[in-house]
């Protein structure tokens, strides 16, 4: 199945199916006070306004996506942080996920990005081995910019990018 399925930005356009592929990704796999469970359309444009999003396609299914999002303080110039990563149950253990967070690499490196960042949420630990092989550590001394004030803080994975002049 993953043979088939292709990579491609994000445009507006694909909000409502970005958003319901998140609700859907992470419905059997993240707690119910996530506010991925929330993911609205208003809230991938939002996104896609300080970044870029990235869909996984079989024909013309969304069934999966990630995002890149500028992060939001001044001070954290050239840092910016991956986002809902999510792939559907029946499209996981293929290779989508890694050829998303492919395409995240390819636009951070565009982008002369100096960092990049994520978040794992405190229930989800096994997500910080996953995100290791693709040269994420955990820096305890980092906070997320968008934290969910209903859960514990996350883990967040930085990785540091050499920017070649």
């Amino acid at each position: 199945m993953s043979a088939l399925v292709q990579i491609r930005p994000a445009t507006p356009a694909d909000a409502e199916a970005v958003a319901q592929v998140v609700r859907r990704a992470w419905a059997d796999r993240v707690a119910p006070d996530s506010s991925g469970h929330q993911e609205s359309p208003a809230q991938v444009r939002a996104d896609l306004e300080r970044g870029y999003a990235w869909v996984a396609l079989d024909g013309e299914a969304v069934v999966g996506t990630v995002r890149l999002v500028r992060h939001p303080h001044p001070l954290e110039r050239g840092v910016w942080e991956v986002k809902k990563l999510g792939v559907l149950p029946e499209y996981r253990q293929q290779g989508v996920a890694h050829r998303l967070m492919e395409a995240v690499f390819r636009q951070a490196f565009e982008l002369r990005a100096r960092e990049l960042r994520l978040a794992v949420r405190h229930d989800q630990p096994k997500l910080l081995k996953w995100y290791t092989q693709f040269g994420f550590s955990y820096d305890p001394s980092l906070r997320y910019s968008t934290p969910n004030p209903k859960t514990p803080a996350p883990f967040v994975m930085s990785k540091k990018l050499e920017v070649l002049s």
